[in-house]
């Protein structure tokens, strides 16, 4: 379940007549971007805005329903909104477009618990299915087998070397998105699911 402040998006308005509008979604590891993504999507759609959505990881499964739809973009057309998600997409040389090519950027910034609960259900699900920390271009890490006590330590690894350069990361992404117009957004874990508020 996915849930927006009323404010949220209202704080956005768009004329259809001149729009044309590229919004990079982007943070550190495991914060619900691709949740926050089809959110947007889905509430945009719903006022009848013509969307595209696209993951630049490019997953190779499709993880939801609502991602069926996911692809490059082939150019950008006018009245069209463009929803980018990209974890790479604050480094140099490996983000899909250039930070001053975006019109928004959506920063998803969580607390640390509730970070820290988002790491809690991902670490679950790869435990799961066997495999964990997918890198585009090289797929998944961990040996595939659901359940399999060998990709404990690995992922135990991962969630260690995230929190350990959780503080840094975002400081020199925050720096990095302070030139240009941004939204933070705050994503809070819950039992019914994320909660997302912005400021």
């Amino acid at each position: 379940m996915l849930y927006f402040k009323k404010q949220s998006l209202n704080q956005y308005k768009y004329e259809r007549e001149v729009m044309l509008m590229k919004i990079l979604v982007t943070g550190i590891g495991i914060t619900g971007k691709s949740t926050f993504r089809r959110g947007l999507v889905r509430r945009l759609r719903e006022v009848s805005l013509e969307v595209v959505q696209y993951d630049a990881d490019e997953f190779t499964e499709l993880r939801s329903l609502e991602d069926i739809d996911c692809k490059t973009p082939n150019g950008f057309k006018k009245d069209v909104l463009y929803i980018i998600e990209d974890i790479h997409g604050l480094e140099t040389g490996g983000a899909y477009m250039r930070l001053e090519e975006y019109d928004l950027i959506a920063y998803l910034l969580p607390g640390r618990i509730s970070h820290l609960m988002f790491w809690f259900s991902r670490c679950w699900k790869w435990f799961q299915f066997g495999q964990f920390s997918w890198e585009k271009g090289l797929g998944w890490k961990g040996t595939g087998k659901p359940y399999d006590y060998r990709n404990i330590l690995p992922i135990i690894k991962a969630v260690i070397r995230d929190f350990k350069n959780r503080e840094v990361w975002i400081s020199n992404d925050l720096r990095a998105i302070n030139h240009f117009p941004h939204l933070i957004v705050r994503p809070y874990w819950t039992p019914r699911g994320i909660r997302f508020s912005f400021f």
